[in-house]
């Protein structure tokens, strides 16, 4: 009778525990979804607000209506959809839906599958600002492939789509027309994707954005050309040098931060094991939590507890219900240093003056849902 009694304790334990985590998954996903725009405005039906900051983490606000941020969101609930069931299922479908329906505003204006940050036709250029967006008569940003590969990953292209996009990426590779002059000159002779499509703009290296790109290969199973083994030889060399925590500005000047960096890098080894990368978890797992350790900022303990969860580490439980998704996280920067010679590049790497801080607090209740449902699954 003892033993009956224990384990109905046990079961019903585990079912309230597992109510009261769908509760909170449900809870974020209507939060989500009341947060998508509904009609155009400033921005488009299906996006999410995000702004930027001038200066600082907590300089000059302004709305800024990018792609990337909803493109992000309906990425990753792609990748959480199968963790739903009934109108939570639905739910995230719809807010996926409406996302990818806004996509087209920042596509290449002659048609092409690559896409923008801003939106393209006409062009943008620090939307809702007087001053820079004087910037737009004379030089638009190019497409770029973080973007093109996040959209074409959120929006479930075909194949065809996603090789036509690798192959337009191949083509403005390091040292394919010209190489890169603003990196670390061990690194010039890589031939590793370069952040733009655009044949005036600099040969880029940003290590996130590397690692989002292999991650797109891969999610499409066309990793294995030399621009993709050359890619990894990168990121290799960054990891195993720790370039990520003594120079995560210089090496990912679009990110900027270790532990965005290394958030990027294990979410690329715990979805898709690249053995060269692969060998650093231990190293990543450490650095993870030294960075926990001493961080304040929640959403940083957010990602950083993921990033262990994926490198097959065990973090300490987060009250999740009391984690702050409107406070000072930086998940993406707009830094003008990546466009700079090397001197000016490294001079400037992190320097708050030609920097712009961006973030979507919405992305953030995403990143939350995600860590969850990460840590939920690893449970059963």
């Amino acid at each position: 009778m003892n033993f009956r009694i224990i384990l109905l304790f046990i079961l019903t334990t585990s079912l309230c525990a597992r109510a009261q985590q769908d509760t909170f998954a449900t809870r974020m996903l209507h939060e989500i979804a009341a947060a998508q725009c509904d009609r155009d405005s400033f921005y488009y039906a299906g996006m999410f607000p995000s702004h930027r900051y001038y200066g600082a983490p907590d300089g000059k606000m302004k709305h800024d209506n990018n792609v990337f941020f909803t493109g992000l969101i309906a990425m990753t609930l792609g990748e959480l959809q199968d963790d739903f069931t009934g109108p939570d299922s639905a739910t995230c479908r719809e807010i996926r839906t409406k996302a990818c329906a806004s996509f087209p505003k920042f596509r290449n204006k002659s048609g092409r599958s690559t896409y923008n940050f801003w939106r393209t036709n006409p062009s943008m250029v620090f939307p809702n600002s007087g001053f820079l967006n004087l910037f737009k008569k004379w030089h638009s940003l190019p497409d770029d492939i973080d973007d093109t590969s996040i959209l074409l990953m959120a929006m479930e292209a075909d194949s065809g789509t996603a090789r036509a996009a690798k192959a337009l990426m191949e083509q403005h590779a390091n040292t394919v027309s010209y190489g890169i002059r603003n990196t670390f000159k061990k690194y010039r002779h890589i031939p590793a994707y370069s952040t733009w499509f655009g044949k005036s703009m600099p040969i880029d290296f940003d290590a996130c954005v590397l690692a989002n790109t292999l991650y797109f290969m891969h999610h499409y199973g066309m990793a294995g050309s030399r621009y993709d083994s050359a890619t990894v030889q990168l990121l290799d060399s960054f990891i195993r040098n720790r370039e990520y925590m003594t120079h995560p500005a210089y090496i990912s000047p679009h990110y900027a931060r270790s532990p965005v960096l290394i958030y990027h890098f294990a979410r690329l080894i715990g979805r898709y094991p690249i053995p060269e990368l692969s060998q650093h978890r231990a190293q990543l797992a450490a650095d993870a939590k030294a960075q926990l350790a001493a961080t304040a900022d929640d959403m940083d303990r957010v990602i950083l507890s993921t990033s262990l969860l994926w490198l097959g580490e065990r973090p300490a439980e987060i009250n999740l219900p009391e984690v702050d998704t409107d406070g000072d996280f930086v998940f993406f920067v707009a830094g003008f240093n990546s466009l700079l010679p090397d001197f000016g590049k490294k001079a400037f790497s992190g320097y708050h003056l030609i920097s712009y801080y961006y973030r979507c607090p919405v992305y953030n209740k995403v990143l939350l849902l995600q860590h969850h449902l990460v840590r939920q699954a690893l449970r059963s």
